[in-house]
């Protein structure tokens, strides 16, 4: 069965990260270097690798008599008195750790398996103890940091962990190959950071896990929802209408971390489209659906908070009767052209109308060229409207047309 899983990708928050292996410095460097020692040896456990299993439990058990070193240092630890929490901890993943050397000695890939489980707890009570910091998705306020996991004052959307650990999406069609124009079952598996199952979602927006489906040449665009089922995992039925490459892009929210942005490249066999050149349009309104759309904004440059507004009417008039789409009055998805840049907006909920304006605010971190996809409700149909923008240093627009060669003209 092919299981497809997240390429390089760059996150959607992080900081600095203090550890680059070898012996760690702090705290959270040490919760991190253990984080590690669990994933591998659970690839080591799927390869029957014994051996190497024994050699990550015993590295396991070397970090966690750093633990009592580390705990001092915790404002957080001497505040709460729970100093001897830690140090309990650790000394409960050393006790496993050994269970697990002893299993591998064995050869005993099942005990492995039950005790590797068992680090998912103890792991969880020592990062309650990382300092964290948090910030809005949105990027509602520049700089502006907290230390818990709150709503935004702004947007009211749940703030994100600011960190460098990674989610990944592991998806795994029914059948092999994919084939254009065939309805096909398709299974997301989300995984945390240290690799297990991640099963505490958020419903933000009225569903736990946002899908866009967007061919390589940003052409097609669809936002689904997966289906959740009652062991985490969560299935869409779905037809591909051309062959070629597709880039799936997965927005969740895991708790206390924020919203993750996943995404995970397939390739569907049959005949392919001729790739559509991107062309810059955002200066002519697009007819949709019997719709006129435009769609104005600021300058464009990276680092700074950018406006933009999309204009409705339909025949001639102004259309101000627009209904909430997945708890929104609208959603705006922006994706680059190499498919590396990601930004997902909705209105601010202050300034939110029925129409015949909807104002987004987005944060580029990057220039280049944007496909950018608005989506309004109005009588129980999604509108989705489609426009290209550039994104300069100088928040000037280029005119800048990608040909199929990926030269510009």
């Amino acid at each position: 069965m092919l299981v497809l899983t997240a390429f390089t990708w760059r996150p959607a928050a992080a900081h600095p990260s203090d550890w680059g292996g070898g012996k760690p410095t702090t705290f959270p460097a040490l919760v991190r270097n253990l984080r590690d020692e669990f994933r591998s040896i659970d690839q080591a456990l799927v390869i029957r690798d014994f051996r190497d299993v024994w050699q990550h439990a015993f590295e396991v058990t070397t970090l966690t008599r750093e633990v009592p070193v580390f705990a001092v240092s915790l404002s957080s630890a001497l505040q709460d008195s729970a100093l001897g929490t830690i140090m309990r901890t650790g000394m409960r993943i050393g006790a496993i750790a050994g269970a697990v050397r002893l299993a591998a000695e064995r050869g005993d890939s099942a005990e492995v398996a039950s005790q590797t489980l068992r680090f998912v707890e103890p792991l969880a009570d020592l990062d309650a103890y990382v300092p964290k910091q948090y910030v809005c998705p949105m990027h509602c306020e520049i700089g502006k940091t907290y230390d818990r996991p709150l709503l935004c004052p702004v947007c009211n959307m749940h703030l994100q962990l600011v960190t460098t650990d990674r989610y990944t999406v592991e998806v795994t069609p029914a059948s092999e190959p994919i084939r254009a124009g065939i309805p096909t079952a398709l299974h997301f598996q989300i995984k945390d950071p240290a690799g297990f199952d991640a099963r505490s979602l958020q419903v933000v927006h009225e569903k736990l896990l946002h899908l866009m489906i967007v061919s390589h040449d940003l052409s097609r665009f669809e936002h689904v929802h997966p289906m959740p089922d009652k062991e985490g995992r969560f299935t869409l039925r779905h037809r591909f209408p051309a062959g070629g490459r597709y880039v799936l892009y997965h927005d969740f929210t895991p708790d206390s971390v924020g919203m993750q942005v996943v995404p995970v490249e397939l390739v569907v066999e049959g005949p392919a489209r001729p790739p559509v050149p991107l062309r810059m349009d955002v200066d002519r309104p697009k007819r949709i659906d019997g719709y006129e759309v435009a769609l104005s904004h600021t300058a464009l440059a990276p680092g700074v908070e950018c406006a933009m507004t999309f204009a409705l009417t339909r025949g001639g008039r102004p259309v101000s009767d627009l209904e909430p789409f997945l708890g929104a009055m609208g959603h705006l998805v922006m994706i680059s052209e190499d498919r590396a840049a990601y930004v997902h907006s909705h209105p601010l909920e202050a300034s939110a109308t029925i129409g015949p304006t909807i104002e987004f605010k987005a944060r580029f971190e990057r220039t280049g060229i944007y496909k950018a996809w608005g989506q309004f409700q109005r009588r129980g149909r999604v509108l989705t409207v489609p426009f290209v923008v550039h994104v300069s240093l100088d928040g000037k627009p280029r005119i800048v047309d990608r040909v199929q060669s990926g030269k510009t003209r």
